[in-house]
């Protein structure tokens, strides 16, 4: 197969899948490399679409839920992350990504999409690894979050069991 008709595939596979696709999976569908897919990503995204990265795989942004969502600024420590992020998931939320205001750059966007305290933990784990630090560390710790839930019920309750813990800039 030649690689713009497999990069085709690639389009209309991550319009199909409701759910993120790992980068190997695609190579071994394909039967290329990791990094072929990878170029054939970032060229799709060159060409337009709108393809991001998360940590479970590349999603289409048309391929998306469709749950309301909300944008909440935020303001904590770093070390307070982790209760910010289990207070989401806790209630019913999915953390998808994460915006910081650079005085250089403007806004810079970080994908996140954690649902699970399973996933909360994974995320906490790779900056430890990485010996990296958050986006908010740029800010003094204010980032806003847009935060996707079932119902605007349970937004609503995010919102307030963040505002309660202090977690809200005010």
């Amino acid at each position: 197969m030649d690689a713009d008709k497999r990069r085709e595939q690639i389009a209309a596979l991550l319009r199909k899948s409701s759910e993120p696709v790992v980068a190997r999976t695609l190579a071994k569908h394909f039967d290329v490399s990791r990094q072929v897919i990878v170029g054939d990503i970032a060229l799709l995204r060159a060409s337009g679409l709108d393809i991001f990265s998360t940590p479970k795989g590349y999603v289409m942004r048309e391929a998306r839920q469709k749950d309301p969502t909300v944008q909440l600024v935020c303001i904590h420590s770093p070390e307070e992350t982790k209760e910010e992020l289990y207070t989401v998931v806790d209630n019913g939320g999915e953390v998808l990504d994460v915006l910081v205001e650079h005085p250089v750059y403007g806004v810079m966007r970080g994908e996140l999409n954690i649902s699970s305290r399973l996933e909360v933990d994974e995320f906490i784990k790779k900056i430890e690894i990485h010996d990296t630090s958050l986006l908010s560390a740029l800010t003094e710790g204010i980032h806003t979050h847009t935060i996707a839930a079932k119902s605007q019920t349970l937004l609503d309750k995010i919102e307030q069991e963040l505002k309660m813990k202090g977690f809200l800039y005010q």
